[in-house]
């Protein structure tokens, strides 16, 4: 397994941001990081050009990491609501997925990766919760979550009526009968 180092163009999900310099595995960044033009090889001259835009590369770093702690401000104060049928005691039929809540969150005006957000335990009951939003390096945000039951009607269609009720419909049937001959 041989191993390269790298210099980060751009920032990559789960490797590092611009300016890193990261060891990875050779195929990895001859056939993906290099092409795509998320990194470049980890030579004199490219770490020259890194050394000049250093400066530079703090700022964005900077810029970033207030963004996010805005972000974390409003997203604090929000509340999400999310709506899922269930049972009558409450018991969801199926599970709040982080889908859901960027869903929610995208319907309420902010963009975010479902890969950020984090639900603790799997959510099966109606209720209030917190959901954690990881938002950049060591930043996260907790949003309460309101898991709200639909509780659906129970059909009886497509049901065949038990016997006793099939008795009872004929007994109805054969008293209307009986009931229409005498009125004759």
């Amino acid at each position: 397994m041989s191993v390269t180092k790298v210099i980060l163009v751009k920032d990559v999900y789960n490797l590092g941001e611009e300016g890193d310099i990261k060891d990875v595995k050779r195929g990895y960044a001859r056939n993906y990081l290099i092409p795509q033009g998320f990194a470049v090889d980890y030579t004199l001259q490219n770490r020259n050009t890194l050394a000049k835009r250093s400066a530079a590369i703090e700022k964005k770093k900077l810029q970033k990491k207030e963004n996010a702690g805005a972000l974390k401000v409003k997203l604090e104060a929000e509340e999400i609501l999310v709506k899922i049928p269930a049972g009558e005691k409450g018991r969801l039929y199926g599970t709040v997925t982080t889908s859901q809540i960027v869903e929610e969150l995208t319907a309420k005006g902010y963009e975010l990766d479902k890969r950020n957000v984090e639900i603790s335990d799997h959510i099966k009951i109606a209720g209030k919760y917190k959901v954690s939003v990881h938002l950049y390096n060591d930043i996260y945000a907790e949003i309460p979550l309101v898991v709200e039951g639909i509780v659906e009607e129970k059909k009886n269609e497509g049901r065949r009526p038990s016997r006793k009720k099939k008795e009872e419909a004929v007994e109805a049937v054969a008293e209307d009968t009986a009931s229409t001959a005498d009125a004759e």
